[in-house]
């Protein structure tokens, strides 16, 4: 048989138990409604690419017993394999060798997840899958990938994969290489497993291309049916914050947390968010475009360097400025309290303090602890000024922050930030935020002890340069004073 199987990895549709994580913003019978829409696009597709016989499709379902249910949803001529028992990668394993062992030239398996997966991407995987013994993979947006094909069995390939997390398909390469598989990657698609995929899903079929689509996009009409029929959840339908405020995420590969991220924010009611990617050598702008973020690139490394390029990006009539970290650690639900007090005119600057804070255990390390302390003793001494924390939560106005002329490009913005402000007497506020692990990435500064010194390092220079310089600065203002009252 010279035919390459395309099939289904799913379960046959159960209210309570099918597309658990679309629920909210679906009840559970429309998740498992709209889990039946998306088998049924994404198998007419499958069909589409088959017809000819250079592929023949099939479902490989779980639970046994329901294959009358399961065959309502299918073309004709679909075959039924059924799943394994085990992970993810046991059931992946087993639905290949069942494929391969009826005689088939190779096999992909398809999530079931994607129902506008484009046809191109799946006639691709079936030439690749022809062409020899390697694995071809289509990346997802969330980490994982939406397709797998072999010619031949490689068990290896899926054993001991962290299934369900952000490196599935970063560590699936690892894992071919370790094996001499060679590996072809496709373009990607992305699943629609929660509420925010569902609503890129939304503007899909309302005609605006997801950022991975290179290919024409795939109609998918069962599947708009059902969308067509609800209110909208999409972002833009979601309560608008108190204030325009943009928010600015500087970014080194946050490939895996930055979506959340993003989606959180939003989610928030903020209507722009601007990533800054650094230089990532990660899908870490690729994954914020997808979840709605407008992506600047500042290649030349550098916190502060990143932060300045977003404020260079914000437009004209945009009054506020607010920073968070794209690792996760800020909690987004405390963003609209960042900015309330500079949007109602209580404060110019405003940061979340992550010391007077709740703080999950080991989200920050005793050196960063000890370094918000010490920068708080330093500025008291200084300016008087009261900060317990050196937070990457912050709030200000766009053209006060313009004002301050800054000119710190790596780990010491945010300290210069401080100065800066205290300096000017600029009336400033501290409010106590909600601090978490990191959910992705590692850290620039704290992660090991080189970087950890060379942070402190530019810490204590950039406050002893700064001091230096805004008192040089002062005088002169005071000495030019004095000359124009002769």
């Amino acid at each position: 048989m010279s035919s390459v199987a395309i099939a289904i990895i799913c379960k046959t549709p159960c209210p309570g138990r099918s597309k658990t994580r679309l629920s909210p913003p679906l009840r559970p019978d429309e998740c498992a409604g709209i889990s039946a829409c998306f088998i049924g696009d994404l198998a007419a597709t499958i069909a589409s690419v088959a017809d000819g016989g250079r592929a023949a499709g099939y479902a490989v379902y779980t639970p046994a017993g329901t294959e009358a249910e399961l065959r309502a949803l299918l073309p004709e001529g679909f075959g039924l394999v059924p799943q394994g028992t085990g992970d993810l990668g046991a059931r992946l394993n087993k639905g290949i060798d069942d494929l391969l062992a009826a005689g088939h030239a190779g096999a992909i398996l398809v999530n079931s997840d994607s129902p506008t997966l484009p046809r191109a991407i799946l006639n691709d995987a079936v030439e690749q899958v022809r062409a020899g013994d390697n694995v071809v993979l289509s990346p997802a947006l969330d980490g994982g990938y939406t397709l797998i094909g072999l010619s031949r069995p490689h068990p290896r390939l899926f054993a001991d994969i962290p299934w369900s997390t952000g490196r599935v398909y970063e560590l699936t390469l690892e894992r071919a290489r370790e094996i001499g598989l060679p590996a072809v990657t496709l373009d990607g698609w992305y699943d629609v497993d929660d509420g925010a995929s569902y609503a890129m899903l939304e503007r899909e079929l309302d005609g605006i291309r997801p950022p991975c689509a290179k290919a024409a996009l795939q109609d998918a009409p069962r599947t708009r049916a059902f969308v067509s029929r609800r209110p909208t959840v999409a972002v833009t339908s979601m309560p608008r914050a108190r204030t325009a405020a943009t928010v600015i995420i500087p970014c080194l590969n946050e490939e895996a947390p930055i979506f959340e991220v993003v989606r959180g924010v939003l989610a928030e009611g903020f209507e722009e968010v601007i990533v800054v990617d650094n230089g990532s050598t990660d899908r870490t702008a690729d994954r914020a475009a997808a979840a709605g973020a407008r992506v600047v690139r500042e290649p030349v490394r550098g916190y502060g360097r990143a932060c300045a390029a977003g404020l260079a990006a914000v437009g004209p009539g945009t009054g506020i400025v607010c920073f968070l970290d794209g690792d996760g650690s800020d909690v987004p639900a405390f963003i609209a309290d960042v900015v309330a007090p500079v949007a109602n005119g209580e404060a110019d600057f405003v940061m979340g303090s992550r010391l007077r804070g709740r703080r999950e255990r080991g989200s920050m390390t005793p050196q960063q602890l000890a370094a918000g302390w010490l920068a708080g003793v330093l500025l008291r001494l200084a300016y008087g000024a009261r900060f317990t924390d050196m937070s990457p939560l912050r709030a200000i106005r766009a053209d006060t922050l313009r004002r301050l002329a800054m000119t710190e490009m790596t780990y010491g913005w945010n300290l210069e930030m401080q100065m800066r402000v205290a300096a000017a007497g600029l009336r400033s506020l501290e409010i106590p935020v909600d601090h978490r692990c990191r959910r992705g990435g590692a850290s620039k500064v704290s992660g090991n002890l080189v970087a950890g010194l060379t942070a402190a390092w530019k810490i204590t220079t950039t406050f002893l340069r700064l001091v230096a310089t805004l008192r040089h600065a002062a005088a002169g203002r005071r000495t030019g004073a004095l000359a124009g009252g002769r």
